[in-house]
């Protein structure tokens, strides 16, 4: 398995990228097959690999609030496995956390006439494509 750079600018090391890379292993993970004798090294691989995909997203700023909650999903996840999402509260707290950051978001938002409306666009840039200017009309020639 690979190592993720924990800093680097290279898009497969955004928040999302690894959120999906994280899912997947997650998924992987869950499925009842990993769990055979016979998967053992695959299975202890594909831990470290989640382990390491976890510290890696923790040192990536979130450039939205999508990726933040990606963030949270990731330590509510890790908190189950160690105990701590049994208590209820370590979770309630989380997902006010997550709330809180789209409200703040969404308020921002209203009071922002750049921003375009849309969570996952970038403050003051626009989807769309500039419109060209118009080809400067030529005076029809003479022929001499």
């Amino acid at each position: 398995m690979t190592n993720v750079p924990p800093n680097s600018e290279d898009q497969s090391s955004s928040v999302a990228a690894l959120g999906l890379r994280w899912a997947a292993l997650r998924g992987m993970l869950a499925s009842p097959l990993i769990n055979a004798d016979d998967q053992k090294s695959l299975r202890d691989d594909l831990l470290r690999e989640l382990r390491t995909v976890e510290r890696s997203i923790g040192s990536i700023e979130a450039r939205n609030t999508f990726e933040v909650s990606a963030k949270i999903d990731v330590i509510k996840e890790a908190l189950k496995h160690i105990g701590f999402g049994d208590t209820g509260w370590g979770q309630d707290l989380l997902e006010s956390i997550r709330r809180d950051v789209m409200n703040m978001a969404q308020s921002a938002a209203k009071n922002d006439p750049r921003q375009p409306g849309h969570p996952m666009r970038p403050v003051g840039r626009s989807m769309e494509t500039p419109t060209p200017a118009p080809a400067p009309q030529q005076p029809p020639r003479s022929e001499s």
